[in-house]
């Protein structure tokens, strides 16, 4: 396989101009090309069926549909509200609250448009790319410009061939997001929770490949998947440079991004085995990484290795869907620890994440989740902004409703056992873990 420069992925990167929220989803767009209903590809959008997995996997080039738009487009519009048990600190002030920090708790809010181009570009290749209006801002701030951005990506090139009688797939990813291009719902870009609430707290402590550099970087990877058992994938990413196109064209960038020195490698590994009703995933993925710190020369070096799993049971009406992952990850801080910076007081540190969830989805119209997550790491007050430990544990309880395929409603309330490392008194003004519960409402609708 050739090999790809990064100045030809610098290229790729500004092409790409990527800055966004979280998630994108399931989209019209590849039912109307396929000539298949969402369902077949989803138990309930964005979690993937095996066949939804299959299709990605090979590219998004599956057609058999007609439709009479000129391009595979489609929208989705998010609506939602949030309540934190809590509110307001001890200080009176608001904890649930947008970017520009104006309270939003109990607000009815579009937190989210997106455009999307989904579905064949020519031949073997194929994408997957969302543009997103943010609306968490609105619709008070009248005056504070929403962003319009960039959002998940994956373009892929994808074919096969025989070897001794078995397929051997393969294919080449550019993607905006570490484990976005991943076939499956028990990786970071595309686990459970699949949508929260924008505004409610969080946890200070997360790794970096869960959602750390979503958005800021721009990569390539290359994966096979031999006898549809053996799955293997091995890419790199790097920082998409300042001034791209997103620049260009006058959306906002965010903010200030991680900025990832070099090349930074990722490897995953699964394999997979289907029997009668029922399918299973086992894997692993990988990433290390270097970012670079304003002030100093040194770098802080991280390394991610995670474990996962996925079991699905999946008929004409029920759908049972369990996943579970745990991430460790260890960071040597040379550049947060120097002087000059002081971001860290510790030369390294560790966390260590778990996730676990199960579903259950009727006739793809009724839903029922239940998650649990963990993190625990060091003590390190000036990176986390606590003198205890940055350990927090909570769980997630979904409903879902599907009126029809393209609307979903989701009623959602998660629960803290423990926060910033501790279950009482966290902050040290009497705020408790369990003050942070969350009941969060949301609307999609899709076009």
């Amino acid at each position: 396989m050739k090999k790809i420069s990064f100045s030809g992925a610098t290229l790729v990167a500004s092409l790409l101009g990527i800055v966004g929220v979280e998630n994108a989803y399931a989209i019209p767009s590849f039912a109307r090309q396929t000539g298949l209903d969402c369902t077949v590809c989803h138990t309930v959008y964005p979690e993937l069926t095996r066949f939804g997995r299959d299709f990605k996997m090979r590219g998004y080039i599956m057609e058999g549909g007609t439709t009479a738009m000129p391009l595979p487009l489609a929208a989705m519009i998010m609506a939602d509200t949030t309540s934190v048990s809590k509110s307001k600190d001890s200080d009176g002030n608001s904890v649930a609250t947008n970017g520009n920090g104006d309270n939003r708790n109990g607000e009815l809010v579009i937190p989210q448009v997106s455009i999307f181009y989904g579905g064949k570009i020519y031949d073997k290749v194929g994408a997957f790319i969302q543009m997103t209006y943010d609306g968490t801002l609105l619709p008070q701030d009248k005056a504070v410009a929403p962003y319009i951005s960039m959002d998940n990506a994956d373009i892929r090139y994808a074919d096969s061939v025989m070897l001794s009688g078995k397929e051997l797939i393969y294919g080449v990813s550019i993607n905006n997001n570490p484990t976005v291009q991943d076939l499956w719902n028990s990786t970071p870009a595309w686990g459970f929770p699949y949508t929260s609430s924008a505004i409610a707290p969080k946890p200070a402590a997360s790794t970096l490949i869960d959602g750390g550099l979503a958005h800021v970087v721009a990569g390539v990877s290359a994966y096979v998947m031999f006898n549809d058992m053996i799955y293997a994938e091995l890419g790199v990413y790097h920082t998409i440079p300042a001034g791209g196109i997103e620049s260009l064209l006058g959306w906002h960038n965010g903010g200030s991004n991680p900025a990832v020195s070099g090349n930074a490698p990722y490897g995953r590994i699964a394999l997979q085995h289907d029997f009668g009703s029922h399918y299973i995933m086992v894997g692993s993925y990988a990433m290390t990484t270097k970012i670079k710190q304003i002030g100093t020369d040194k770098l802080d070096s991280y390394n991610d290795f995670a474990i996962d799993t996925e079991y699905q049971y999946d008929n004409d009406k029920h759908n049972i869907t369990a996943t579970a992952s745990k991430i460790w990850e260890k960071a040597k801080l040379d550049a947060s620890n120097d002087p000059a910076v002081a971001t860290a007081d510790n030369a390294s540190n560790s966390l260590t994440t778990n996730k676990i969830k199960t579903s259950y989805r009727y006739d793809h119209k009724y839903g029922a989740a239940l998650g649990y997550a963990s993190t625990s790491g060091n003590v390190d007050a000036t990176r986390y902004g606590t003198t205890l430990a940055p350990d927090s544990s909570y769980g997630i309880a979904e409903l879902d409703y599907l009126p029809i395929t393209q609307v979903k409603f989701s009623l959602q309330y998660t629960m803290y056992d423990k926060f910033n490392g501790a279950k009482t008194n966290y902050d040290g003004n009497g705020r408790n873990a369990s003050d942070n519960n969350t009941v969060y409402l949301v609307g999609w609708f899709m076009f």
